[in-house]
Order: structure tokens, then C-alpha cells, then sequence
């Protein structure tokens, strides 16, 4: 994992753009093991559901498997995307693999499960609130800059496409100047660059750079595809309860900045506003959570309330689950590691785990 020091100035194009978003909604079976607790039953071959710009909260006490089971879902997620492919022709479509990975906690440095997941292309980032306010305006920024090179690129692909072409002038200073324009881009942006696959194109590609008399990798820019990790997030401030608030507009707004995951692991679920547990699609329930934080999650989540089944119901399985309610000590331990996991977009559902369903 890499270390950084976030410094970024206000660079961002401020111009209309037009969003052309394709859902994809895909499922991965992932092996994934409870792990820490002899008493703890090995699940596997568990299906984990891939949501394309979900975004999925994970509760409950200290040591009871949070950040593991964050991790288990982020490998999940990058194993999928591996078998994808971005296709330049449909560059708003987010296929492919992950471009920016981030794991953002305030305790990122003593942290033993994040430590024990090395993996050279996360980008971690100290928790702290000017951190996180900053990594929102970078994405912003990197977003309004891409999206008008596309723009451009795209143009000029359909030029190259063409074939059969002649080159004046006028047609060569243009388009001198727009490949200058995403060298640049490719530069600032080395995760972004993707390899043209049209042999048409490339033919073309290559007749211009010899005219030229320079070299080419035959590359272009790609759309971000990005997953966002906030650990720890237990009494951060940027859970306020206002519609201005930042973090909040990129929960809301995280499809139209190509964030394609966001996770978000506390300790309780009241630590966050009406407004954020709605924008969930899916959240993990450990140990640890108290009857009245169930009741008050339980009001928010209507897709999966029925006449059959209501606050007592939600919480018996909760119970069920994790055995928190027990007062056998042994039987709390066996349980320690135990998890809802309710889906609540595309499909309403409630798991054991990652493994039975329950609803």
C-alpha cells in the first residue's frame, strides 16, 4: 500500500457535460472464510451480489470482523472486474478493471487488517476530515477533466475511423493539438490510459505519427472507475445531518463521479443521518448493535418490511445471527464473527453471512 500526502489545487474545466451511464448488474462467487475463532464455522463458495455504484454500510463493535469482511468484499469486487473489459466505443460504460482504489481510516496506521492486505494499488489516506474533503474535490476535479478529453477523443476515433485520410493543414494543426491535449492528460493521469484495439484506427493512428515524425503506444484515456474504502468512520463530523454537507453530495452523487463501490464501516448505525442510511444499497450487521440502533435502522429500510414482517422479526434474526442477546459467554463467542448482510437494491434480501438467506 502507498503512503501519500494529499495536496491538490483547483485545476477543474467547468464545462456542461453530458452523462451517458450504463448499469451493469452482475453477480461473483467469491471463497471466503470467518477467520480468528476455532469455534467459528468456514463458509465458502458464497455469493457475494456486485452492485455497480452501490454503496454499502458495515456495523457493529470493535472486533468483530468489520475491515475483514470490508476487505473480503473489496477482493470480491476487484476479482470481477478483472474479467470485464472497458470498451472505447462506450467509454461511459465502467468496465474493466478498477482505476483508484482508496482505504481511507483514522487509524490507518495501527490498523493490523488493513496492514495484512498489502496491495501496491491502494492509495491510503489518513481518516482525517481535510483528507476526505480533499480526496472528494480531487475526484470532482479529475471527473470534469476526463469527461471533456472523451469528449474529444471520441471525435477524433470516428475521424480515424474513417480511413482513407487526408491530411491539409488546417486538419493536422487540429489534430496535433488534441493528441497533445491527452498526452497531457496521460501523464497526469497514468492509471487512465487504455490501449486502442481497433486495427483501423491504429493503421491511421500510425500513418499521422510517422507523418509526424515521433513515436506512439497507440493509447488513449479511459473513464475512472474508481472504489472508495472509509474505515473507522465512527464520530467523524462529516456525518452531518445537512444536504450541503460534502461527503454527503458524494454519497448521493457517487454514480455520476464513476465511483463505482463505496463502502463505509462504524461502530453504530445512529452515527448516521436518515439521509445517508437511505442512500445505502446493501449493509453488513455485526455484533455489538444495541435494540434501539435496530429499531431505528429497521424504520429506514421499507423494501424489506411486510405485514409478516416487522421490527420483532428483524431483530429475532439479528439475535439469531450473532447471538448478542445471549448470556451464555461461550455461545457470544462462537457467535463473535456471525453478520447480517441485507441487500437492499436491486433485489430486497436478508442473509446469514454471505451464505444462506434468510428473506
Amino acid at each position: 500500500m502507498k503512503n501519500i500526502v494529499i495536496e491538490w489545487k483547483d485545476t477543474s474545466i467547468c464545462l456542461t457535460q453530458c452523462l451517458r451511464i450504463v448499469e451493469v448488474k452482475i453477480y461473483f462467487f467469491s471463497k471466503i472464510k470467518m477467520i480468528k475463532d476455532d469455534n467459528i464455522i468456514q463458509l465458502e463458495s458464497q455469493p457475494i451480489n456486485i452492485m455497480s455504484f452501490g454503496c454499502i454500510g458495515l456495523y457493529g463493535k470493535t472486533n468483530t470482523g468489520k475491515t475483514t469482511q470490508l476487505f473480503k468484499l473489496k477482493d470480491a469486487y476487484i476479482e470481477n472486474s478483472k474479467k470485464q473489459q472497458y470498451d472505447l466505443d462506450n467509454p461511459f460504460v465502467l468496465g474493466g478493471e478498477f482505476t483508484h482504489i482508496y482505504f481511507i481510516s483514522p487509524s490507518i496506521q495501527s490498523d493490523k487488517t488493513s496492514k495484512k492486505n498489502q496491495n501496491d494499488n491502494i492509495i491510503k489516506i489518513d481518516g482525517q476530515k481535510e483528507n476526505i474533503l480533499n480526496l472528494i474535490q480531487y475526484i470532482r476535479q479529475m471527473k470534469d477533466q476526463i469527461e471533456i478529453i472523451i469528449e474529444l477523443q471520441q471525435q477524433l476515433r470516428q475521424f480515424f475511423k474513417a480511413g482513407n485520410i487526408q491530411y491539409d493543414r488546417h486538419t493536422a494543426v487540429l489534430l496535433i493539438n488534441i493528441l497533445k491535449l491527452i498526452e497531457q492528460t496521460k501523464r497526469k493521469y497514468p492509471q487512465l490510459i487504455c490501449k486502442e484495439q481497433n486495427q483501423v484506427i491504429i493503421d491511421n493512428l500510425k500513418e499521422l505519427y510517422q507523418i509526424l515524425g515521433v513515436k506512439t503506444d497507440y493509447t488513449w484515456i479511459r473513464i475512472p472507475k474508481i472504489m472508495t474504502m472509509f474505515d473507522d468512520m465512527s464520530g467523524t463530523s462529516l456525518f452531518t445531518n445537512s444536504i450541503e454537507n460534502e461527503f454527503y453530495k458524494f454519497i448521493v452523487q457517487r454514480r455520476h463521479l464513476h465511483v463505482f463501490a463505496c463502502f463505509i464501516v462504524a461502530h453504530s448505525i445512529t452515527n448516521l443521518y436518515y439521509q445517508f442510511r437511505v442512500n445505502q444499497t446493501a449493509i453488513l450487521l455485526f455484533n455489538g448493535l444495541k435494540p434501539e440502533q435496530m429499531k431505528e435502522y429497521f424504520n429506514t429500510i421499507q423494501e424489506v418490511q411486510s405485514n409478516n414482517f416487522g421490527e420483532k422479526e428483524f431483530t429475532e434474526i439479528y439475535k439469531n445471527v450473532t447471538g448478542y442477546y445471549e448470556d451464555d459467554f461461550d455461545k457470544k463467542m462462537k457467535y463473535r464473527y456471525n453478520f447480517l448482510y441485507i441487500v437492499i437494491s436491486p433485489t430486497p434480501s436478508i442473509y446469514q453471512g454471505f451464505e444462506k438467506r434468510l428473506k
